[in-house]
């Protein structure tokens, strides 16, 4: 996890140097009109003032010491280029939920049964980004949101007999809770085409208030990586 957080700040770093020598290059407002992408370019003169995205993500994290898959989805407005105003969601994509030992007990005086935990967060996603014209840039997200976390029975118990029941239509909620999230990142986009973007971000979730049966407070409190696809008006 450690080497795979210290190559994305190296990315970073090289594409802030690459934005910053790019930079320099514009010696001309008709050269800093020119909108550049991967693959091929467009004409100068680009007067978009307002424009649009969505966004479809995954991203990897932990959550205590579970890997999780986060697929998730944005959409927002551009203005001026530089500045996006959006929604933005992600939830837990681990088939089943993530298991957790002795979380509640079904009969008084029995033991303590497993569960598995599910949710998701999101909220408004606020961002500048430098360059945008750029063939490859940097952003600067940041997601104010609230997040929904809940533990409910597993799919499968043992009865005494040592046959399977199975709850698939029988599954509910043991213990749920809401709380606070703030994640800022910082990502690197390259421009595809005119209308399509790919970005790769890191971030840190933050949440002050969780509290949830079994769990720690800092339970959500993780670096993620994400991989990230836009098509819009930019």
């Amino acid at each position: 996890m450690k080497k795979i957080f210290i190559s994305l700040v190296c990315l970073f770093v090289v594409v802030s140097v690459i934005a910053q020598e790019d930079l320099s290059q514009q010696k001309t407002n008709k050269e800093t009109s020119d909108f550049q992408t991967v693959f091929g370019k467009h004409k100068p003169g680009c007067k978009i003032q307002l424009g649009y995205f969505f966004e479809i993500n995954a991203a990897y994290t932990m959550i205590g010491p579970n890997s999780v898959f986060l697929p998730g989805m944005s959409a927002g407005v551009i203005l001026n280029h530089h500045w996006t105003i959006g929604l933005s969601g992600s939830f837990l994509g681990n088939p089943h939920g993530l298991k957790y030992d002795s979380i509640f007990t079904d009969t008084v005086g029995k033991p303590m049964k497993p569960a598995n935990l599910c949710g998701g967060y999101g909220g408004l996603l606020l961002e500048y980004t430098l360059l945008p014209k750029s063939m490859i840039h940097v952003s600067f997200p940041v997601l104010i949101g609230m997040g929904y976390m809940f533990f409910r029975t597993p799919e499968h118990y043992e009865n005494p007999n040592n046959q399977n029941w199975n709850y698939d239509h029988q599954n509910h909620k043991v213990a749920d809770t809401y709380c606070f999230v703030i994640e800022p990142g910082v990502r690197a986009e390259f421009n595809l085409v005119k209308m399509l973007r790919m970005g790769i971000t890191l971030s840190y979730r933050y949440s002050p208030n969780f509290d949830l049966v079994g769990t720690s407070t800092t339970e959500l409190n993780q670096f993620n990586a994400k991989l990230s696809f836009r098509l819009g008006k930019f």
